[in-house]
């Protein structure tokens, strides 16, 4: 098209008005700019002023919401008016306010609509669907108006496009991986590594990729690969990936460890684990498997020994009139994992035991030890964590002798 009004939406704001910008593509929009998108993203809709004052302030935001609208009228008209004297851009009719229908306009988020209605709603041969696909991915070039990203009417319509992506991305890997030629299989590597920096903990995108890395033979990268993903479900949701995901980690496993005769070798290949942590520091973090295996060592030591080992608990509890939102929970449990890992000592184990639980093992000299680390612990969270609407709850115990 190349006369009219040419916007995109995705990864940013730009207009373009006959060839020439109103609006340079940015992430940074001020209120005029944010009036604009909205009615260009509800280009067939007629919106009342209450409509257009509930998407654009909060109900605190501003003291007088139908001035400040007007003023935001003003100002895009004028901006728009600059590029075409006399062509009226926003119409209103009825006290509502509308983008002028019939001012030709292309919105890439209009594209994306039309195209992934158009691929799961008629039958194409494999080129014409995988072609279609492609388009649809370029086209989704970031999140939905980023500089928007917390207003209401966004966030909305931004998992609505995430979704139709994300569906886009698995149809499209699944039939590259049908076909599974080792072009189709680095294609599925691209576009599922894309989709993850949006949605990095959809399990089904780990699923392609790592079928698409046995397929290539790339054992090294699924060694290298599992465990980031692996601590990364398990730190931000409490869970394992699935068996099948797994299974591909052993496959690549497979014959990796030869016998070595040179001892300062394997000491090497031993510290490769800690090299990117060195100093040790603080507690030692593991996944839950790993802990239950300290457990065993730890309580046969005691045992022994007679050495006193605590198991405590924490658990993060919402207050009794709260309720804690999922992204603040991950939030929440990251800043307590790094309170935890830097409050206590090197010898100290501790795990995720739960969406919203860490275990911890701890060895002391004395049972009444327990209170000393437990107010330590309690100190370190008032000063480093966020704690409006949450309770953190410590439950311990002596660790019982393994018989």
């Amino acid at each position: 098209m190349t006369d009219g009004l040419r916007v995109k939406m995705f990864g940013g704001f730009s207009v373009c008005w006959n060839g020439q910008y109103l609006i340079e593509h940015s992430a940074r929009m001020n209120k005029p700019q944010e009036l604009l998108a909205l009615l260009l993203a509800r280009a067939d809709e007629k919106l009342t002023n209450e409509q257009l004052m509930e998407a654009l302030w909060e109900s605190d935001e501003v003291e007088n919401p139908a001035g400040a609208l007007k003023n935001a009228v003003y100002s895009i008209r004028k901006l728009l008016q600059k590029s075409a004297p006399g062509v009226q851009f926003i119409v209103m009719e009825n006290g509502r306010y509308q983008w002028n229908p019939q001012i030709p306009l292309e919105l890439d988020i209009h594209r994306f609509e039309v195209l992934t209605e158009d691929l799961f709603g008629q039958e194409k041969t494999l080129e014409e669907q995988l072609k279609e696909a492609r388009e649809i991915l370029a086209l989704y070039s970031g999140e939905l108006l980023p500089g928007l990203n917390s207003r209401q009417w966004v966030i909305q319509e931004n998992s609505y496009y995430r979704q139709k992506y994300l569906r886009t991305v698995k149809y499209m890997a699944g039939l590259l991986s049908g076909r599974g030629t080792r072009a189709d299989l680095e294609e599925v590597l691209d576009i599922c590594n894309r989709a993850a920096l949006f949605e990095p903990l959809h399990e089904e995108l780990y699923e392609y990729m790592f079928s698409a890395m046995r397929g290539l033979d790339m054992k090294q990268a699924v060694l290298s690969y599992y465990p980031v993903v692996s601590n990364l479900f398990y730190d931000e949701l409490g869970e394992k990936l699935p068996e099948r995901l797994r299974d591909v980690y052993l496959w690549a496993s497979e014959g990796s460890n030869q016998i070595k005769e040179d001892l300062c070798q394997v000491q090497q290949d031993l510290s490769e684990v800690t090299k990117d942590t060195r100093p040790i520091r603080g507690a030692y973090y593991c996944e839950y498997e790993m802990f239950k295996h300290v457990y065993h060592m730890v309580a046969r030591n005691a045992a022994r020994s007679g050495d006193h080992v605590i198991i405590m608990l924490i658990t993060l509890l919402p207050r009794k009139t709260e309720l804690l939102q999922k992204q603040e929970s991950v939030r929440y449990m990251l800043q307590l994992k790094e309170v935890i890992k830097n409050t206590l000592r090197k010898g100290d184990v501790f795990s995720r035991y739960s969406r919203n639980q860490y275990i911890l093992m701890l060895p002391v000299r004395s049972a009444l030890d327990v209170t000393v680390v437990q107010k330590r612990l309690e100190t370190a969270c008032q000063s480093h964590m966020e704690k409006k609407n949450l309770v953190i709850d410590m439950k311990s115990q002596m660790l019982e002798p393994m018989v």
